[in-house]
C-alpha cells in the first residue's frame, strides 16, 4: 500500500510538472535589420534601429498537443511595432504536436531619442491544449513573459563658439569652444585634437583628454587661434577630430569643421596725414599733404579734400586711390597764402575697408610762412632784392667814376 501511495503521488507530481511546463517561450532572438554579413556585434541594439525578432515557442508536453497558438507581442517605450503580421504585433501558429517547436517573427523600431537603459517587451502566448482521440479534452493555456532588451545609446556631438569675433592677419583671438554631447549615450575616454591649416592655426596644446561627456553635456575649451600675415580675407576651418568609446563598447570618430573668418581691420592709427611740403609760388604756396598706410590692411578708394584756405584751380579735392601695406601718395595744393600771418587748413581723408565700410580722418595743419621750410624751398625775395639794390648801387658808383674820368681827360 505504502508503494502504491508512494507511486501516485509521484504520478500527480509528474503530471503536475508535465501540466505546468506544456508550454514554454525561449528568450527572444534579435538581430539588427540591415546588419551586414560579418558584423562584430549584429545584436547590439542603438537608437533608429530596426530590429528582427524571433520567438521560440514549445510544446513541452509529451502527451498532449497544442493548436490555435497565439504569439503577442506588447513592447513599451522606445519600440513600436512593425507591421509584418497579418495583425499587427501578432502571430500564429497552427499546431504544435508533443515536443514539438516553432518560431514567431516580429520586427520593431527603436525611437531615435532613446537613451542608453534597457526597456520592456510583454510576450503573450495562448494555445489551446488537446488530447488526441474520439472525444479531446481540450484546455486553454496561456504564458506571459516580461524580457529587458538593451539600447546603447550613440554620442553626437556639436562645437559652438562662444563669440565668432573675427580674426586679424598677424593677430591671435581667443576662442572658447564648447563641445556639447547632442546624443543618446555616454562617450568614454572622450579625446579631441584640433588641427589648422598653414593660414590659420592654434597656437599652444591642440590635444585635449575630456574623460567622458554623457548626453546633453557639454565642456569649454579655451585655445588661441592664430593668422599669419599674408591670410587673406575669407573663411578658414579648423577642424575638431573627436574619439570616443561608446557605451556598446566601440570605437568611435568625428570630425568636425570650426568655419572662422579672417578679416583685416583697419586701425585708427594706420592712416597717417602729415605735410609734406610748403614753397611759394607766384599768387600764394604749393601745399603738399601726404598719406601713408602703417597697417597690414589695405586702404581703399582714399579721396584727400582740403578746407580753410582758397584754393587757386578751385580744386579742393584729390582722389588718392588704393594703398598697400607701406604705401604713401600725396595731394598737391596750390592755396592762395600771402604774408607772414599764420593759416589752419582742414584735411579730410575718407576711404573703405574690403567690405567697404567707409571711414573718415579728419586733420588740422598750420601753415606758418616763417617755417624753415618755407625759407629753404620757397623763393628767397629778399635776397633777389639785395642783389638788386647791390647791381644798381655798383652802375651809380660805375657811371660816376667814368664821368670823373673823362672830365680829367678833357
Amino acid at each position: 500500500m505504502r508503494l502504491l501511495a508512494k507511486s501516485g503521488l509521484l504520478l500527480l507530481v509528474f503530471a503536475l510538472i508535465s501540466s505546468s511546463y506544456a508550454l514554454s517561450v525561449d528568450d527572444p532572438q534579435y538581430v539588427v535589420d540591415n546588419s551586414e554579413f560579418g558584423e562584430t556585434n549584429p545584436n547590439v541594439i542603438h537608437p533608429g534601429d530596426d530590429v528582427n525578432i524571433w520567438i521560440k515557442v514549445v510544446n513541452d508536453n509529451y502527451d498532449k498537443q497544442l493548436k490555435d497558438v497565439k504569439v503577442e507581442i506588447s513592447p513599451h517605450y522606445p519600440f513600436e511595432i512593425k507591421q509584418v503580421n497579418p495583425e499587427t504585433g501578432v502571430a500564429e501558429i497552427s499546431h504544435l504536436n508533443e515536443g514539438e517547436s516553432d518560431t514567431a517573427y516580429f520586427k520593431i523600431h527603436v525611437s531615435e531619442n532613446a537613451p542608453s537603459d534597457e526597456y520592456r517587451i510583454d510576450v503573450t502566448v495562448t494555445a489551446t491544449e488537446y488530447e488526441s482521440g474520439d472525444e479531446p479534452n481540450e484546455r486553454e493555456k496561456t504564458l506571459t513573459k516580461i524580457y529587458y532588451v538593451p539600447i546603447y545609446g550613440i554620442a553626437k556631438f556639436e562645437i559652438n563658439l562662444d563669440d565668432n569675433n573675427p580674426i586679424n592677419p598677424s593677430e591671435s583671438e581667443e576662442l572658447e569652444v564648447y563641445i556639447k554631447n547632442q546624443g543618446t549615450g555616454t562617450a568614454k575616454y572622450l579625446t579631441l585634437n584640433l588641427a589648422g591649416t598653414s593660414d590659420l592655426n592654434i597656437v599652444g596644446p591642440t590635444t585635449f583628454y575630456l574623460e567622458s561627456l554623457s548626453p546633453q553635456t557639454q565642456k569649454l575649451i579655451k585655445v588661441d587661434a592664430y593668422a599669419i600675415p599674408t591670410t587673406e580675407d575669407g573663411i578658414y576651418s579648423i577642424n575638431a577630430n573627436i574619439e570616443w568609446i561608446g557605451e556598446d563598447g566601440a570605437e568611435y570618430t568625428s570630425s568636425i569643421p570650426i568655419n572662422l573668418k579672417v578679416k583685416s581691420t583697419i586701425f585708427d592709427n594706420q592712416p597717417f596725414l602729415y605735410l609734406d611740403g610748403v614753397k611759394a609760388i607766384s599768387g600764394g604756396q604749393e601745399v603738399t599733404i601726404a598719406l601713408a598706410n602703417r597697417g597690414t590692411s589695405k586702404l581703399k578708394h582714399c579721396v584727400l579734400e582740403i578746407d580753410g584756405a582758397v584754393e587757386l584751380n578751385d580744386n579742393y579735392i584729390r582722389y588718392i586711390g588704393d594703398l598697400e601695406e607701406d604705401d604713401s601718395d600725396s595731394g598737391i595744393y596750390e592755396l592762395e597764402v600771402f604774408g607772414d600771418s599764420k593759416t589752419n587748413i582742414t584735411a579730410t581723408l575718407t576711404y573703405f575697408n574690403e567690405y567697404h565700410e567707409e571711414f573718415t580722418l579728419v586733420q588740422e595743419f598750420e601753415l606758418d610762412p616763417a617755417n624753415s621750410q618755407v625759407k629753404q624751398e620757397g623763393t628767397n625775395y629778399t635776397f633777389i632784392g639785395l642783389i638788386v639794390v647791390l647791381a644798381v648801387v655798383a652802375y651809380i658808383l660805375y657811371r660816376r667814376w667814368k664821368k670823373r674820368k673823362d672830365s680829367e681827360e678833357e
